[in-house]
């Protein structure tokens, strides 16, 4: 093993041991923490084993095993774009009904307004 090997597996256990300890204030799911785990898992063994990442591309029809790696995180990348592009418009359409939920709250009370807030007639351009 080079030494490329030896820091990235060591990274790549310390991250699967984080993502298996139980803490105390974990914001993730367990499943997706073992989700986590596997694709850590996954880089590990294809950092540790190249020759079978290589074996596994030319099964496919791809020549490298680098090459494999790169079209499997293009295509991730895509996909976590158009994911995260939906969630983005999700969020949009959720604040703005929360902002017209809130206007219309307050048409509803007489529009209230703050003390010493003139109405907009009184206000000069």
């Amino acid at each position: 093993m080079n030494g490329f090997q030896w820091i990235a597996l060591t990274a790549l256990a310390a991250a699967i041991v984080s993502e298996i300890v139980p803490r105390a204030h974990a914001a993730l799911s367990t499943r997706l923490r073992a989700v986590r785990a596997a694709i850590f898992a996954i880089a590990a063994v294809a950092i540790a084993r190249p020759d079978d990442v290589t074996r596994v591309a030319h099964l496919v029809g791809i020549g490298r095993g680098a090459d494999i790696v790169l079209y499997v995180l293009a295509l991730a990348f895509v996909g976590l774009s158009f994911y995260f592009y939906a969630q983005h418009l999700r969020l949009r359409r959720e604040l703005s009904a929360l902002a017209s939920h809130i206007a219309l709250k307050d048409a509803k009370r007489g529009g209230q307004r703050l003390q010493g807030d003139r109405p907009m007639s009184d206000r000069v351009s």
